[in-house]
């Protein structure tokens, strides 16, 4: 045992750093699992939902376009305003806060009079649905040891393409029966259900705690959940690394400060606003495309889903080779991608090979942007992570909207269906570019640093329970 001076001092990051995956984890995975789900789930299911919708207000093609795209602008603005609130109060309360608010905008979309309502709702749906996932990353980076950081954020990010996969079947289900509006119900009443685990269960991050200098008193406790045999004095200060603590107010020249930040900011973004405009237009228009090269109604929105549960599959492959070899192993993904696209785009394949070279190209790209995901917040301090995630996010929801806008755009100028995935190639080689580039810059980072693949060494106080 360490001496029992007046308030010793505790570095977190040794002592997370020699985590085992407990109990402890499986309940951080489960929680952040059901907030993901529905994440995906209620974000999603304007895709499956949206040809009822139209049917029933009589809306045009460009009305139901833009009904997609309000949703995904209110994510962009709900990313920054939530990452704001979770890097001033804290991960937990902002989480909470989010996953209430798209349980309620969510469920009052069902109840929507006319379209000014529903453009409304829906944009103020988007606001909270862009504010849980950059948290739920903050928060599982900064308990995840090195080896398992990307791996970590990888598994959370599996609820959120399931959530996504859900809306096919499950609209096949409701819909027929009970109308465009039970999907919405549904998924509304189960959000505001999530808030409970959350509460009772979310630990709130002990390195943002440290790093602010807030709330001492609650990270021993929080600890002793993650590491049960180790004990603290009375009076314990702890802190993150050497550092000094950090209490002054984002702006987001933080995002840019420093050699480092000023070269990983614009490479993180460029990458992920590119994968995020082929994914949205992987999921607005999927069921659609696969309905117009023949499918079924049906068949489309399961074939959707499938696609959804490949991408799963990928994010979760990913993970650990981003784990071992840094940020630039993402780059595979999209590099295999490209002919998968072109295939789709400029060979006359049957439905089979369609189907297939479909599920590749789906656990290629959506395992690339989770892989995209797991590095958005490691770079940047604790202090500043949500923020730095949180815009992070926002700029790629630019790209959220760019990729259903420009599908359209292209089928209405006589691309064809199946060009459009030629069209989408291009977003791919742009990610490689980014990230072979980003890993080359993790590679370079020191022992220590925010990024950095290299485990610090560990002092014999760091090593022993106070």
């Amino acid at each position: 045992m360490a001496s029992r001076s007046a308030e010793p001092v505790v570095d977190v990051v040794p002592l997370l750093e020699r985590q085992k995956v407990g109990r402890f984890w499986l309940i951080l995975f489960a929680v952040s699992w059901v907030v993901t789900f529905l994440d995906g789930f209620d974000l999603q299911i304007i895709s499956f939902a949206g040809r009822y919708i139209q049917r029933s207000f009589a809306l045009s093609n460009t009305e139901l376009g833009t009904l997609g795209t309000i949703g995904v602008l209110g994510t962009l603005a709900g990313s920054i305003l939530m990452g704001y609130l979770g890097d001033l109060t804290g991960r937990k309360p902002a989480i909470v806060v989010s996953a209430a608010g798209f349980g309620v905008f969510t469920l009052a979309f069902a109840v929507a009079q006319d379209y000014p309502q529903l453009i409304a709702l829906r944009f103020a749906t988007g606001v909270f649905l862009g504010g849980a996932l950059p948290l739920i990353w903050a928060l599982v980076t900064e308990f995840a040891p090195l080896r398992l950081r990307s791996t970590s954020v990888v598994i959370t990010m599996i609820g959120y393409s399931f959530g996504s996969a859900a809306g096919g079947p499950l609209s096949n289900l409701l819909i027929p029966s009970f109308g465009w509006q039970s999907v919405f119900v549904a998924g509304g009443l189960a959000s505001l259900l999530a808030v409970i685990p959350v509460v009772l269960f979310l630990p709130e991050s002990v390195k943002f705690l440290a790093q602010r200098d807030l709330r001492q008193h609650r990270i021993a406790p929080i600890l002793r959940r993650a590491l049960p045999e180790t004990a603290f004095a009375d009076g314990t200060r702890f802190t993150v690394g050497t550092g000094p603590r950090q209490r002054t107010s984002f702006t987001p020249a933080a995002l840019f400060r420093g050699r480092t930040l000023a070269v990983v900011t614009p490479l993180i973004w460029l990458a992920y606003l590119s994968s995020s405009a082929i994914v949205f237009y992987l999921a607005f228009w999927g069921p659609i495309l696969n309905e117009r090269i023949g499918f079924s109604v049906s068949q489309a929105a399961t074939l959707a889903a499938w696609a959804s549960v490949a991408g799963a599959a990928g994010q979760l492959v990913a993970g650990r080779f981003i784990d071992r070899r840094g940020a630039g192993m993402i780059a595979l993904l999209p590099t295999l991608a490209v002919p998968c696209l072109l295939a789709i785009g400029l060979l006359p394949l049957s439905a089979a090979p369609y189907i297939v070279i479909l599920l590749v190209s789906h656990a290629l790209i959506i395992g690339g942007h989770g892989g995209v995901i797991s590095v958005t917040g490691i770079f940047y301090p604790p202090a500043i992570r949500a923020n730095g995630a949180g815009w992070a996010t926002s700029v790629a929801k630019l790209g959220a909207m760019l990729g259903p806008w420009l599908a359209g755009f292209a089928l209405d100028h006589g691309v064809g269906v199946r060009g459009t995935f030629f069209v989408f190639a291009v977003f791919p080689i742009v990610m490689v570019v980014a990230l072979v580039a980003l890993g080359r810059v993790q590679r370079g980072l020191p022992a220590g640093a925010d990024g950095s693949m290299l485990t610090p060494v560990s002092t014999k106080e760091d090593r022993t329970a106070v």
